[in-house]
């Protein structure tokens, strides 16, 4: 990778330990640029204009400051594959600059562009029901197919189904972490990162590399994950949930809010509701997203019954019914039906033949039709 000259005093300054961007900033208020940063620390001492940065980060900027380290972060970087994109450089995504302190250098992996104009993020709980995860995963699927980038933070729940969903809508992904991007974190989430980089999308974050996954990382990734978003979908979240962090983040930078409603007396649909009654939009399908920003037309609506067209014998509906409103696993259809494992081991490969339900993932079927 190359870059500039200014461009690398900017990565070397931000890779200083424990700089954060609220102090990364106060130094460039007070000297011209990253590069004068390094020449003022030539001689002895620390400069005065500096002691604010308190004597653990003094002491961490004025060791940085050595031409072997300077080169050897650039080499790591290469040997791992990252590519450091700062304010400066025009790979910037600029919708992050109406983040509160937005990240003086993105650290990237993969080619997917960050300043596109169909990015849209979807968060919502780690412990999500099989209808969050169904609805992340085919409200993400629908808005790839139309060539919406899906943002999410790859943490267990919601974001791996949103995703998955995105992948198998044939579209790009990126994924927010609250780690270096050398690290996987859920450590379960590797073949995930690996198909979001194998499909053209991206795995980035503000965190140097080698950087681990420490709990005060992912309050601030939230702001990162709606900034580079025109809008911000919650999928499930109880009163206190973390994806509440990223849906104030979006509000705060001026993002459209929309959320997916469920039942009054489900605990992880209590916040989604709640948005909807404050003004949040209600999300039932992609559509609305996809109408919204007038990025896709949706096809003619009909009155008909959808299943009328689709003949099923009685045995066949008993099985096809229960998963038109929730998936199932085979164990649970062979109690809902009463059915023998064998039979429904048939009838499951019949109807799948047919394209009248599908397999999901973690065993579960759901219907089509």
């Amino acid at each position: 990778m190359n870059y500039t000259p200014m461009d690398q005093y900017w990565i070397w300054l931000s890779c200083v330990e424990g700089m954060d961007p609220k102090r990364f900033y106060r130094l460039l208020s007070v000297y011209e640029d990253a590069r004068s940063v390094w020449d003022a620390l030539e001689g002895p001492g620390l400069p005065p204009e500096m002691r604010f940065l308190g004597d653990k980060l003094s002491a961490a900027v004025k060791s940085a400051r050595s031409a072997a380290r300077f080169y050897r972060l650039f080499d790591r970087l290469d040997k791992l594959g990252i590519r450091a994109v700062t304010r400066l450089s025009d790979d910037y995504p600029g919708a992050l600059t109406a983040a509160y302190d937005p990240p003086p250098t993105l650290f990237v992996r993969g080619e997917c562009p960050l300043n596109g104009d169909r990015m849209f993020a979807i968060v919502g709980s780690r412990r999500c029901t099989r209808d969050g995860q169904r609805g992340a995963r085919e409200i993400a699927q629908g808005l790839a197919e139309h060539g919406v980038t899906i943002v999410s933070g790859m943490a267990r729940g919601i974001d791996t189904h949103a995703h998955e969903g995105a992948l198998s809508g044939r579209g790009r992904t990126v994924a927010v972490l609250g780690c270096g991007v050398d690290v996987v974190y859920p450590p379960e989430n590797e073949g995930l990162m690996a198909q979001i980089l194998d499909s053209g999308g991206a795995v980035i974050s503000e965190y140097i590399p080698g950087t681990q996954p420490l709990p005060r990382n992912f309050p601030a990734r939230n702001r990162i994950i709606s900034g580079l978003s025109q809008g911000t979908l919650l999928v499930e979240g109880a009163k206190k949930s973390g994806a509440m962090i990223t849906v104030n983040c979006a509000l705060e930078q001026g993002r459209d809010v929309f959320a997916v409603p469920g039942s009054i007396y489900s605990p992880l649909s209590a916040t989604p509701n709640r948005m909807i009654v404050d003004g949040a939009t209600p999300v039932i399908s992609p559509w609305e997203i996809l109408e919204y920003y007038r990025w896709g037309e949706r096809p003619e609506r009909s009155d008909e019954n959808p299943h009328k067209e689709v003949p099923l014998t009685e045995e066949e509906e008993r099985l096809v019914t229960p998963l038109r409103e929730q998936e199932l696993s085979f164990e649970e259809l062979i109690q809902i039906t009463g059915f023998s494992a064998q039979k429904i081991n048939s009838y499951l490969t019949m109807l799948e033949l047919r394209g009248i339900i599908v397999k999901v993932p973690g065993g579960m079927y759901r219907a089509y039709l």
